[in-house]
């Protein structure tokens, strides 16, 4: 790993240093629309807000929380999937780049992301969001490809995958999330570069995706060689190059071409390092939002879209895939990403409920399984399993309910048929989901 510089990625600088963040660069493509949809699985894309030009998270029913370095004004409006909320309070950690924006007492977040505790952050598979530059030209350096220069900005919301390698400290600023560019890397494999500050890392703990970390800097700038003009880049190898780690004397260091990759790396404030001071500005953020359909709705659509009952009501089915609104909200699924999956049986946390059959005093009997939102949640929901021999006649309740908490929003649910196969050869199950008026 190399010495590590850091430059702020939020906006340009004068001097040596660069930017403080724009957008995601991939590993694996430069095409400009990969990941510009959200991602499927609900990890975080939902929760993103834009703010003069970067983006925030909605942590409390009026605090969304971004970087320091991007500045803003109270009276700035944050734009929520369409919706402008009004900033009217700023509140500065004294330990880090964070910031917790107030808004407007009388227009509340519908609902906000959870937060990560710092238990599951450290080798956690992250998914990680950033607006701004595409991939530039390649670097090479003795015939060997290192990576990209940061390209064009273009402010495009994209999303990647990464593994917090580490924590980090710097004097004055806190504690860091760490991610490295790894060349072979995970699926979506991603780094950072201007603009991306403020975006999100979300690391999934205790079957939720919560918010671990919030984006400050990356490594760099870089030179080719004593003579090389200083250069900021997404590098999978360092190696053979020069790296800037004292701006103030101009102090220069040349990292080694080893066998082994390099890699340049990103930081994100970490939250978990100051959860007292969040809860001390926003005390809402210790807990996990209530979350009705009327708040999910606003996780992934705008008010233009809610005001059309036909499309983003419960009975409607948004993205075409045949399972409507309702079902999505009940079953952890996106109602804006075309998908048919079952959930995983035993370890699922989304998706349709899975069939299986299950040995009980020796007979085979069907087996129902499923997610369901807890009776805590608010979400104003009833799961009714049913099973039928004929697919005329379906009877509800007789089955044996196993039921496994995940976390206070969340549990899995199994329902075994109250009749074998012996006694039934054809069984069939279903499940009915219906939403309180």
């Amino acid at each position: 790993m190399p010495l590590k510089r850091w430059m702020l990625i939020g906006m340009w600088l004068i001097s040596g240093w660069a930017d403080r963040c724009l957008a995601v660069i991939f590993l694996a493509t430069d095409d400009v629309q990969h990941n510009t949809t959200p991602p499927g699985d609900n990890s975080g894309w939902q929760y993103e807000g834009k703010f003069i030009g970067f983006l925030g998270v909605p942590i409390a029913p009026n605090f969304f929380i971004t970087a320091q370095h991007i500045g803003g004004n109270p009276g700035d409006g944050f734009d929520f999937h369409g919706d402008i909320y009004t900033t009217i309070a700023v509140h500065d950690c004294p330990a880090s780049d964070l910031r917790i924006w107030e808004v407007d007492h009388g227009k509340p977040f519908p609902t906000y992301a959870p937060l990560s505790s710092g238990v599951a952050d450290v080798g956690a598979t992250a998914a990680i969001f950033g607006r701004g530059t595409r991939r530039g030209a390649q670097i090479v350096v003795g015939g060997e490809a290192k990576g990209w220069l940061w390209g064009v900005g273009d402010g495009v919301e994209r999303w990647g995958r990464n593994t917090v390698a580490q924590t980090v400290s710097s004097a004055g600023l806190g504690e860091f999330l760490s991610c490295d560019f790894d060349n072979p890397g995970l699926a979506d494999e991603c780094h950072l570069s201007v603009g991306d500050s403020g975006g999100g890392m979300f690391v999934l703990e205790n079957g939720l995706w919560r918010l671990a970390g919030i984006h400050y800097s990356v490594d760099g700038p870089f030179r080719i060689g004593t003579l090389g003009s200083p250069f900021n880049a997404a590098l999978f190898d360092a190696g053979g190059l020069d790296y800037l780690v004292d701006e103030t004397q101009q102090l220069w260091i040349s990292l080694p071409d080893l066998a082994q990759n390099n890699p340049s790396s990103f930081y994100s404030s970490r939250i978990a390092a100051v959860l007292p001071w969040i809860t001390s500005v926003a005390s809402e953020a210790a807990s996990l939002a209530q979350e009705n359909f009327s708040a999910w709705q606003r996780l992934y659509f705008t008010p233009a879209q809610i005001a059309e009952p036909a499309i983003t009501g419960p009975m409607a089915d948004f993205d075409g895939d045949g399972i409507s609104n309702l079902l999505e909200f009940a079953l952890n699924l996106d109602p804006t990403f075309r998908e048919i999956a079952a959930m995983e049986p035993g370890t699922g946390l989304r998706g349709l409920p899975a069939l299986s059959l299950a040995t009980v005093d020796g007979n085979t009997r069907l087996a129902l399984e499923f997610v369901r939102r807890t009776s805590t949640s608010g979400a104003g929901l009833t799961y009714t399993p049913q099973f039928s021999s004929d697919l005329l006649d379906w009877q509800s309740g007789g089955g044996t309910e196993t039921v496994t908490p995940i976390n206070p929003r969340w549990e899995r649910v199994k329902v075994v048929d109250f009749l074998s196969t012996l006694e039934a050869p054809k069984r069939f199950a279903r499940l009915c989901v219906t939403l309180a008026e």
